[in-house]
């Protein structure tokens, strides 16, 4: 259970925690007043979940109060369920496969001793997993939430964490042993909510986001049930793992890491680096390439199952090793996250910042197929039985610009993919030397740049006349102002952006979906309350490299890849 001081805290933020138990606790009699049966429902589930952290722990002086967070969150991530599938998937039938797919729900970090059985690795047998728990998983993985399937007593399960935001002292040292570094952790900060999201809200969509993910995963212990491997575009995917054997720490006990150490770098592109190692026989480990093995323990399923992870697929390497692929899975777990708060309260205060490319894709899917299939009937496939959605685009064959044809769900996700890496034309104006050599030719200061980083211009999706002009207004400040260029720079843009809304547009005609009807378009825009434009996560990306770029600042290591957990 997280405890909080509100004695540490400001002012503001003790404000803050006074309102959100206010809202819980006024929640909460509002749905057992409304929904007896089916709060109880969840009131029995949480009881009898011994691995969920069910309350948050307010204190101050010698009283505490509890609020009962995993109480209302459960019960509205069910009854939202209900609402956006229309009654698709009832209520009851969401709680059963919610406590069933995610058995540990934890509001804070992994303990040690405790949550040492979930495990970060690329594979159910992958003997290089880390528990959750160990410095190296902080080392490698910067999430602020993640689901992860972990096996306890030979059954398969999930666990959802959603960390807190702090430190994790003393975690590597330099070459010497010495300077230890205070490594900075992802999550919510709890200990100061005077900025970003109301505090409920962004449990929800953070919650909401992850719990999705269990969803979409589905257990198929028949193989046959759909393709295991197939061919699109020339290369070879597979649909789904096949699990029997698996590692544990289970049993772990209490286990011991080697120091680690960085060292700092200057990558091929001229941007400092930091990695990290451990030393072996007198030899360097660099960790993302040469994890740390600890003593997991092998095991193995009674049946061999089959597991299908909501759109995503693992492409078939020429060596055979597997590449994930579909980040646009990513896209629907975070639409379904966000229709469902909407669901349960249309003003909730959203962070739209995450995946915008991903959801617009999806967005576009389900506005589409619904149009044919019935309202509601895309997020009820997607977190039921996710190998039906993902069959339906398997089916649907694309002509891309150049003649050469894709299948439906590789035409999405490989623009996904694209987005990811920074190779869509928006990303590459944005991140790469492109935008840099525009702040440097105008002589932009750190403060200049710092208000271009937090204008909202360059996180919409399309901009105005009035908008590029402000734009405009916005670099002609620096040392060396040059109108006619900037014009012809957001010009650019401009077109870029033009080009991203066609793709996206079009997304419904490519995949064969009848013409999108008007209601469909209104209730979907009505429900996500989008009309205003949309943040990007990339556009803030990029603009945080223009800056850390241009004032020589260090650029944090990308994520090891895995797919036992998603964030």
């Amino acid at each position: 259970m997280l405890q909080i001081n509100l004695e540490e805290l400001d002012i503001k933020t003790q404000d803050e925690y006074k309102k959100f138990q206010v809202k819980v606790n006024r929640l909460l009699k509002e749905y057992k007043r409304d929904y007896p049966d089916k709060f109880q429902e969840i009131e029995d589930e949480i009881a009898n979940a011994h691995e969920w952290d069910s309350n948050i722990e307010l204190a101050s002086g010698n009283s505490s109060q509890i609020v009962n967070t995993s109480q209302l969150l459960a019960f509205e991530y069910c009854l939202g369920i209900e609402r956006i599938t229309k009654g698709k998937v009832s209520f009851t039938d969401m709680k059963k496969r919610l406590f069933n797919e995610v058995q540990k729900f934890k509001i804070g970090n992994p303990e040690k001793g405790i949550d040492d059985e979930c495990l970060y690795g690329k594979t159910f047998d992958d003997k290089t997993a880390i528990p959750v728990t160990a410095k190296e998983y902080r080392l490698v993985m910067g999430a602020g939430a993640q689901h992860l399937n972990y096996v306890k007593n030979g059954v398969l399960t999930g666990a959802v964490f959603i960390y807190e935001k702090g430190e994790s002292k003393g975690i590597a040292a330099d070459e010497k042993g010495q300077n230890p570094e205070d490594k900075e952790t992802s999550g919510i900060d709890f200990k100061d909510l005077r900025k970003g999201q109301p505090l409920l809200d962004n449990l929800r969509q953070t919650a909401f986001h992850e719990w999705t993910h269990a969803m979409e995963q589905e257990i198929l212990k028949k193989s046959e049930e759909f393709e295991h491997e197939y061919y699109s575009n020339g290369k070879k995917y597979r649909n789904y793992q096949k699990v029997k054997k698996y590692f544990t720490a289970e049993n772990i006990g209490d286990f011991d890491e080697p120091e680690y150490h960085y060292e700092d770098y200057i990558d091929k592109e001229g941007n400092n680096k930091r990695r990290y190692y451990y030393e072996e026989n007198g030899q360097k480990k660099y960790i993302e390439k040469n994890p740390f093995v600890f003593e997991l323990q092998p095991g193995e399923l009674n049946e061999k199952i089959c597991i299908s992870t909501g759109l995503e697929t693992q492409e078939v390497l020429d060596n055979g090793e597997l590449k994930k692929h579909n980040i646009v899975t990513e896209g629907f777990v975070e639409k379904t996250a966000r229709a469902t708060v909407r669901a349960i309260d249309e003003n909730a205060e959203l962070d739209e910042g995450k995946y915008p490319e991903y959801v617009e894709i999806a967005n576009q899917v389900i506005v589409a197929r619904d149009a044919e299939k019935g309202e509601g009937q895309t997020y009820a496939d997607f977190v039921t039985h996710s190998s039906t959605l993902k069959r339906d685009l398997e089916t649907r064959t694309v002509t891309k610009e150049d003649g050469t044809e894709v299948d439906g769900l590789h035409y999405i996700s490989d623009y996904a993919d694209k987005v990811q890496v920074g190779e869509t034309d928006k990303a590459k104006f944005l991140i790469e030397k492109n935008m840099i050599d525009i702040c440097t030719y105008l002589k932009l200061n750190e403060a200049q740049i710092e208000a271009i980083k937090e204008s909202e211009f360059f996180e919409k999706q399309t901009l105005t006349e009035e908008e590029q002009k402000q734009l405009i207004s916005l670099f002609i400040v620096g040392k060396n102002p040059d109108n006619k260029y900037v014009e012809s720079k957001v010009e650019e843009y401009v077109g870029i952006l033009d080009k991203e809304k066609e793709f996206f547009d079009t997304i419904p005609e490519k995949l064969g979906y009848r013409e999108r009807t008007t209601m469909a378009i209104a209730s979907e825009e009505g429900l996500e309350q989008m009309a205003s434009g949309r943040k990007g996560c990339d556009i803030k990306k990029g603009i945080n490299e223009i800056k850390d770029n241009y004032i020589e600042m260090q650029n944090p290591d990308k994520n090891k890849e895995n797919v036992l957990g998603e964030n």
